[in-house]
Parts: C-alpha cells; structure tokens; sequence
C-alpha cells in the first residue's frame, strides 16, 4: 500500500520543484521573478541602450542621394547674404572672384568713387573664407566627411556666425543697408566724414567663413557640379549640357540641379534687394538666413542613413 504510493509522492515532489524553478530563476524558458547577479550584469540599462542607439544614428552616413536638394537651398542663401553683403560693405562675402577683382583694383586706388581703404572689406573676406574652407575641410576628413552629427554641427556652426553678424548688424555697431533717399538737408552741404567703418571688417569674415563651409559640404557630399556659391561654371556646364533640351522634363537631373541652383540664387539676390528696401535691412536678412541654416541643420539631423555602407560594415 505504502509502495503504491510512492510514485504519486515522488510525482508531487517533481511538480513542486518545477514550481520553485519559476521563482528561483533556474528555468531560462520563463519569465523569473528573480534574477542573480550575473543576468543583471548582462543587460544593460534602458538610459545606456539609448544612448547607444542615440550615438549610433548621430555618427552614421548620411544617403548622399537627393542631398542636391539642400545645397540648392544653400545656392538661394548664398545669394539672399550676397547681395546684402554688396549693398552695405561694397563687397562679397561668398563670390570670391569679384572681390579679387576689388582687391585688385585697390592697388591703384580704384575705383575713385569707394573709399581709400575699402579694398581692405574684399581682402578680409577672402582670408576669411581661406581660412574658412581649411578647417572646415579638415574638421570633415577628421571626423568623417559624411557622418550626420558632423554636417549638422557644421552648420550650426555656419548659423551661429550668421546670428552673430546679424547681431552687429541689428545692434548698430556695423553698417547696414536700407535703401534710402538722401533728406533735403543733406543736398544743402556735405556730411561730415564718419571715417573707414572698420568693425564692418568682422561681420564680413564671419559671413565668408561661413560660407566657404557651404563649400565643403557640396565636396563631401560629392555633389561637386553644386558648389554653392559660384555660378559662372553652371552657366557653362547648363548651356553646353548636350541633352539640354532633349531628354524631357525629368530625364535630365544635372539640367535641373544646375537650373535650380541659378533660379534660387537669382531668387535669393532678389529678397536681398527686397530687405534692403524695407525697414528690416541687412539685419532681418541676416536673421532670416540664420533660421534657413536651422532648417538644414535639421535636415542633416533628419536624413535617411547610408543602408548601403552599413549593409557592408556588417
């Protein structure tokens, strides 16, 4: 009798130890109630895993494909500060041909019309930029040309040289540029002379350094035929393009980025114009094109991640 019951005394005692592993953590096919210290040690923190995966999407590649498309808004920029620039200092701070020309010109005095150290405004633009385009260019190699944190940084870096001369600009410390008529007073006598605007020489760096990042970001990117801020070489690659009137609306996308990097600069010289003439000046155009580099600034941190690179790396 009593041996008939052992088995079902040593089923029960089974079926009891099956229930203890489910608290004791013994059993990996469960959900345990309990853990020992070396599962704990194996998984890693939900703040650690999102800052992982925080760190992961900020240094991936960017997809240069379809990057076309903010170094066409870049063109429009260049040519909104451009023309500003031109209207208040009498100089370019990202067309580095013309101020060649302007510091050339300097040498002999030239032209008799602008001031005697006015030469000095395109010849400080154009260290600018210098210096401007070798770090930036070697901030992009060190840190890695394409990598999303990299072009987001730069420009917010390009933004916050951009708010800072808006800054001088709307503080009155530098000139500006609102299109004015001369007042009936002044016809009467010649106004006292102000001097050389010398501080007018920081705005201007600021702007051309800035701008020489545009630059090398069209570089890193590869999308070298958009180098955002010059046009004369789109004027000839668009008008001896082969295929430039045969291969329809769409068939043809170097046609239609050379094209929309002309009509949005053009159109961006002419809100440049339309700034100076309002009360805004120079000074709102500096803080509207500040805000249109935020904008990139989120688009480089928004972009779709390079899946062909990491399918390779993997």
């Amino acid at each position: 009798m009593s041996s008939r019951n052992l088995p079902s005394h040593k089923s029960k005692s089974d079926h009891g130890d099956e229930g203890n592993s489910l608290l004791a953590g013994t059993n990996s096919d469960y959900i345990t109630f309990t853990s020992s210290p070396d599962t704990t040690s194996k998984n890693p923190s939900k703040a650690t895993t999102r800052m992982q995966k925080a760190r992961s999407y900020l240094t991936a590649d960017i997809d240069t494909r379809w990057t076309d498309l903010v170094l066409v808004v870049c063109f429009g920029e260049s040519g909104l500060i451009d023309s500003g620039a031109y209207n208040a200092y009498n100089c370019f701070t990202s067309m580095m041909t013309g101020n060649t020309i302007f510091a050339a010109l300097g040498v002999s005095d030239l032209p008799l019309s602008s001031p005697h150290s006015a030469w000095t405004k395109s010849l400080a633009s154009i260290l600018a930029f210098l210096l401007g385009a070798i770090l930036t260019c070697t901030f992009h190699r060190s840190c890695g040309p394409k990598k999303r944190w990299v072009l987001a940084t730069s420009f917010l870096f390009q933004a916050v040289l951009i708010a800072v001369s808006a800054c001088l600009v709307s503080g009155g410390a530098t000139s500006d540029s609102p299109a004015k008529k001369p007042s009936p007073s002044s016809m009467y006598g010649l106004p006292a002379d102000p001097g050389f605007p010398w501080l007018d020489l920081l705005p201007i760096s600021l702007l051309s350094f800035q701008a020489a990042g545009k630059l090398v970001a069209s570089r890193m990117v590869e999308m070298n035929a958009l180098p955002t801020v010059v046009l004369t070489t789109l004027y000839h690659d668009l008008i001896t393009d082969p295929a430039l009137l045969s291969a329809g609306l769409l068939g043809n996308v170097g046609r239609n980025r050379r094209l929309g990097a002309l009509v949005w600069y053009f159109g961006g010289a002419v809100a440049g114009g339309a700034f100076a003439r309002s009360s805004l000046g120079f000074g709102g155009l500096l803080w509207t094109a500040a805000g249109v580099k935020l904008g990139m600034v989120c688009a480089w941190l928004l972009w779709r991640e390079d899946c062909e690179k990491g399918d390779e790396e993997d």
